[in-house]
């Protein structure tokens, strides 16, 4: 044969194995975002003064002073949000008894009008409240007096049914002027609170606005049939309505507080925002001259400013860490925003009748769940919001991991994948103390069950697509925030995946939509890691919350199988579990931040340890190449091989014998 067909033959036979290897498959990630400190600046925690707010004895000291007619007193507006259920005090945490005598000294000042409102999700959260699915707090506001309360997402956790029953058990105004069943407000829009009857046009009108986010902030089975219209829409239609009536009246209030359960997250539509709430009032002709307060919570945040002439705008963070507290000096347009804080208010006495109820609460609370699960936890198993929703975490790992033990043998198929949302793991587990049924429902408060649902290939890429999209951190000076591998930190997002069964590496110093480079998917049988296959059915193992397509994961949400509370699984799973193995906090080996130009994707071999994923092998990936597979589109030409599988070594090794042959055929010839 002659030498010049003889080459090209030998390379196609070497080059046919390649071509028939294993498929790679590289996958990308678009937006979820929870929220940015980039976005607010926080404001001191103290009081207006600076000091600690005085004792109620002093202040009961000071008899109230009646007004005379049209004589204005200053007005202070004290403020809560986002309590998540933050009944008993600890450090940095008001409690409810502390609380209660902060609005009880303030009340008892004579020389000021005092509004006391809650901007939404106070009952859900902690599970000493969610014992009694929020209403033993509502009891606890009632008590307190509060003069009216804004409807709040988390509100609607217990289910449709129990956000109205919070109607009937609160005896104060429940406020929110944009939801809707059937075409008609589910709450009231507004109220109108007059503190000082001798004095008139000091009324407040309370607005409240609840965020449309809710209808995936929340189960969505919990707020089915249910409507959230546009915020802005809404407000300014609830103060033409209050202003067609008062005129009518005769009447002109002067004071408008806006009760918005919208935050500033960087997740949330700029629409629907707090902030863009208050810039669009402040230009509303309606409201030229008055007074308008927004009281913005959801986003977990503080911050205080001014939009225009008229509008104060306040946040006050979460958890009780602070009272928000407004004040307006007589006939000032503009109020002063300030925090009373954790610090001054563990000053306090409790107030007695509070301190009861909250007491009485925990010791049931307690006994139900005293009861340990563990003697004695070997490591921390770190479930901080602020790392939970950013990268791998070993709680995550371990819930994950209940997940998928459970999907085993508990629903009609095997799991494959196991996934849940870094948001709705809650809290840390300590080292070297027991773990209590306490502890498990406090990582997992929210009474999620786990559900199984069939997804295909695709619809895994699409889901980390999903998972993987947040914006990055930045500091104060707008540099990035690295991570321990020195890769770009991700915002917090609470959709952001907790896996077990699947490797999921990707770089976030790409783009959103181009992060994910491979997914890889542990084989049961063999207990390694394969690509993903995009066209195959895989059995997915999550919690009802995302099987329903809650989070934005709208790629979910078929038909499922339905199992136990995650709790129950979790609890199950740490009386066999080897704790240990999860020591790292962050170990960086299921969701894998890794830099895509130096990045190499691993492929076991017969010797790869499957526990910890080692590999001997490995086989360069370039960024060019895994995009191709984000196109929904397998292209042969780019497949990248498999390189450790059996079938590329047979093939391999046929065409090197078929190579040889052809050079042996070859000098044969030549010898005639």
């Amino acid at each position: 044969m002659n030498k010049r067909f003889l080459l090209p033959v030998l390379s196609s036979a070497l080059l046919v194995p390649v071509l028939l290897a294993g498929h790679a498959y590289a996958d990308e990630t678009a937006s979820s975002i929870e929220k940015s400190p980039a976005v607010v600046a926080p404001t001191a925690p103290t009081t207006e003064s600076g000091t600690p707010t005085p004792t109620v004895s002093e202040e009961a000291k000071e008899a109230p002073v009646e007004s005379t007619k049209n004589e204005e007193k200053d007005t202070v507006i004290l403020h809560t949000n986002d309590v998540h259920g933050r009944i008993v005090e600890e450090k940095g945490v008001i409690g409810d008894a502390k609380l209660a005598t902060v609005i009880e000294q303030e009340r008892a000042k004579s020389n000021q009008n005092t509004l006391v409102v809650d901007a939404g999700d106070a009952f859900q959260g902690l599970p000493i409240s969610n014992s009694t699915k929020g209403e033993a707090r509502a009891e606890i506001l009632n008590q307190m007096q509060y003069d009216a309360m804004a409807v709040g997402n988390h509100e609607f956790d217990f289910g449709l049914d129990e956000a109205k029953k919070y109607k009937e058990i609160l005896k104060f105004p429940l406020l929110s002027s944009n939801t809707y069943v059937n075409g008609t407000r589910l709450f009231e829009s507004s109220t109108i609170v007059d503190k000082d009857k001798t004095v008139e046009g000091d009324e407040f009108v309370v607005i409240g606005v609840t965020t449309p986010e809710t209808a995936t902030k929340t189960h969505p089975k919990n707020v089915k049939g249910v409507t959230f219209t546009d915020p802005i829409t809404e407000v300014n239609k609830v103060i033409e309505e209050v202003q067609a009536k008062s005129s009518s009246e005769g009447k002109d209030y002067k004071h408008y507080v806006v009760l918005a359960h919208l935050g500033v997250d960087t997740t949330t539509p700029v629409e629907w925002r707090g902030s863009t709430l208050a810039e669009a009032l402040s230009k509303n002709p309606r409201l030229k001259g008055k007074r308008v307060t927004v009281i913005d919570v959801h986003s977990h945040t503080v911050e205080s400013t001014t939009y225009g002439e008229n509008v104060t705008y306040s946040q006050t963070g979460s958890y009780l860490h602070n009272v928000g507290k407004i004040t307006y000096k007589s006939r000032q347009l503009l109020g002063n925003p300030t925090q009373i804080a954790a610090a001054d208010a563990k000053k306090l006495p409790s107030n007695p009748t509070v301190e009861k109820l909250v007491k009485d609460i925990k010791q049931k609370y307690d006994a139900e769940n005293a009861v340990e699960v563990v003697s004695n936890s070997p490591v921390e198993l770190n479930g901080d919001r602020e790392n939970v929703r950013v990268r791998e975490t070993n709680l995550g790992n371990v819930v994950a991991d209940s997940l998928y033990q459970y999907g085993q043998t508990g629903f009609s198929h095997p799991t494959d994948i196991a996934v849940t949302n870094g948001g709705g793991l809650r809290e840390t587990i300590a080292k070297g103390k027991p773990i209590t049924k306490g502890n498990v429902i406090a990582v997992l408060p929210f009474g999620n069950t786990i559900s199984q649902i069939q997804v295909t290939g695709q619809q895994v890429l699409d889901m980390f697509e999903k998972s993987l999209g947040s914006i990055l951190q930045v500091d104060k000076d707008g540099k990035k925030v690295l991570d321990e591998n020195g890769q770009p930190l991700l915002e917090p997002s609470g959709g952001f995946l907790q896996v077990s069964g699947v490797k999921v590496y990707y770089d976030t110093n790409l783009p959103s939509g181009k992060r994910v480079l491979a997914i890889q998917v542990k084989n049961r049988a063999t207990s390694r890691y394969e690509l993903l296959d995009l066209a195959k059915i895989y059995y997915l193992a999550t919690n009802d919350f995302l099987a329903a397509g809650g989070d934005g994961y709208t790629m979910l949400g078929d038909a499922r199988e339905e199992g136990p509370s995650m709790d129950a699984a979790f609890e199950e799973y740490l009386k066999t579990a080897d704790l240990s193995q999860y020591e790292k906090i962050n170990p960086n080996s299921r969701t894998i931040s890794v830099d895509s130009k130096n990045f190499s994707l691993p492929t076991e071999t017969s010797q790869t340890d499957a526990a910890t994923g080692d590999a001997n092998t490995t086989v360069k990936v370039s960024y060019e190449v895994a995009g191709q597979f984000s196109k929904k589109e397998v292209v042969s030409e780019k497949v990248l091989p498999n390189t450790g599988s059996e079938q590329s070594i047979f093939l391999l090794f046929m065409g090197m014998v078929a190579g040889l042959a052809g050079i042996f055929v070859s000098r044969k010839s030549q010898q005639k």
